[in-house]
């Protein structure tokens, strides 16, 4: 915070140079961000100016996680340092208060009261019109939680955040709703009071430009209904009372669910989103889906679990994307639309083309083809290995044969082979060799290839590094262990 200098003459006294006190409270405020609750308490005892800085930090972060361990008396300080530092702030703005929290012992949190001191941090930060709340609490208890009346009425919040861990939060049976919330972030607690919970869902959607709704669970029917929205994501893995979700807005761009459930739960989807762009969807199907016109859509990823009997609802599901320009699958969903055998004609505007699979084995090349006869506008194509349900060995030993090899391909007369622009794919077999050698020589457009390769892959990297000359195209080889 300062330094010290002395002058020539032996003996002289050294003077102390303030620096710190002289930066701007923007630069002063960022620095003491990154020191802990105890360091900033020190802080505030150098000078009149550095207590200044320390009552009117605009973000403020109380996480019991690093104080777990302490003792009884060390945790009730840290407590009551909190409590002096809010109720000492006046009325200086808290743009970002952060409360992670966690009932540690019950009888040492009980005995005092650290739920209460929490919730008196809450009101002392509403009177600061705190802008931006993230709230993580964990009771580890059976007994609902209930959030104060008066916790809805705070008319400075912007952005915030209810994560309870899983607990039971139980909602008030009448609340206001955050007149000027922009971004609502609701994760990981059961609902007791579906009704009046969802009734406030819809009042908040009225001014609400984000919403992001995380394993709620105690709903069965949730309503999405805002003229404000522009950014919708539902995340629930499997134990999900949900059964049927609603969304709708004129202005929402971007949708992301997440929904996976047990097969013989009947389930509904239905999305009125006309100006949507961009669409991601995993999990499992619906009994019954309804995405109407999306004839402003981008942008899809669909990583679907179908059965043998979705094949017609994967069809009609992505029949609701004909407009996009770029689409992700994944390997079910591949395989699911070539059962039908039949050429995906809703696919002609596709530019941008990405599957992620295990690998290209030669029961998902014929999806494949399948589905490149229908694109007739492809300019990219992407063939890569999806992380989230493969792992690959260190090394993998391709093998020397391919059921599909070079003629097989040049039999196919794929068209847009021929207008395809950038290319990018994992070696991993014969399969993908023999494919990217066929795109090395029809591919006259073709301006970049990227060929991902293993170690071991030695013999299918020096084939295809004889082949590339055959191609005015830049080839890239990489490793695709060389980021671990």
């Amino acid at each position: 915070m300062g330094t010290t200098t002395s002058c020539q003459t032996h003996g002289a006294c050294k003077e102390f140079i303030d620096r710190f006190s002289d930066l701007p409270d923007e630069i002063a405020h960022l620095i003491l961000s990154f020191l802990t609750l105890r360091d900033l308490t020190r802080v505030s005892c150098v000078s009149k100016r550095c207590i200044k800085l320390y009552l009117s930090l605009p973000s403020l972060n109380f996480d019991t996680s690093s104080s777990e361990r302490l003792s009884m008396w060390k945790r009730l300080q840290l407590f009551n340092t909190f409590d002096r530092l809010l109720s000492s702030r006046d009325d200086n703005t808290i743009h970002c208060f952060r409360i992670r929290w966690t009932y540690y012992s019950v009888k040492n949190s009980s005995h005092f009261n650290e739920l209460y001191r929490i919730f008196t941090w809450i009101r002392n930060a509403i009177r600061c019109n705190v802008k931006v709340f993230d709230l993580q609490l964990d009771t580890l208890q059976e007994t609902p939680l209930a959030l104060p009346s008066w916790f809805f009425h705070c008319s400075s919040l912007k952005s915030l955040l209810l994560d309870f861990r899983g607990n039971i939060l139980k909602w008030p049976f009448s609340s206001a709703c955050f007149p000027n919330l922009r971004v609502l972030k609701l994760r990981k607690f059961k609902i007791q009071g579906e009704e009046c919970f969802c009734k406030w869902i819809l009042c908040s959607c009225k001014t609400l430009k984000e919403l992001y709704v995380e394993e709620v669970r105690g709903i069965k029917y949730m309503t999405i209904e805002s003229s404000s929205l522009e950014s919708f994501c539902f995340v629930h893995h499997f134990w999900s009372e949900l059964c049927h979700l609603k969304v709708s807005g004129q202005k929402v761009e971007d949708i992301h669910i997440t929904w996976e459930f047990d097969s013989s739960s009947r389930r509904s989807l239905h999305v009125c989103a006309p100006n949507l762009k961009y669409l991601k969807w995993r999990g499992s199907l619906m009994d019954h889906t309804n995405l109407g016109g999306l004839m402003c859509l981008e942008k899809a990823e669909i990583f679907l679990e179908p059965t043998e009997e979705d094949t017609v609802k994967v069809f009609e599901t992505l029949d609701s994307m004909m407009m996009a320009k770029t689409l992700v699958l994944n390997q079910k969903t591949t395989k699911a639309l070539f059962r039908e055998h039949s050429i995906p004609s809703f696919f002609a505007n596709i530019s941008h083309l990405h599957i992620c699979i295990t690998s290209l084995s030669d029961d998902i090349i014929p999806a494949m083809v399948s589905l490149l006869r229908g694109m007739t506008t492809l300019s990219t194509f992407y063939i890569h290995s999806d992380p989230s349900f493969i792992s690959y060995p260190l090394f993998i030993h391709e093998t020397s044969a391919s059921t599909y090899s070079m003629s097989y391909w040049i039999s196919q007369n794929l068209a847009c082979i021929y207008r395809l622009e950038e290319v990018r794919i994992e070696l991993s077999g014969a399969n993908e060799r023999e494919f990217a050698w066929y795109i090395l020589e029809h591919a006259k457009n073709l301006k970049k290839m990227i060929i991902l390769h293993s170690p071991s892959q030695a013999h299918a990297v020096w084939f295809l590094r004889k082949r590339r000359s055959v191609s005015t195209a830049t080839v890239v080889f990489q490793n695709k262990y060389s980021s671990w």
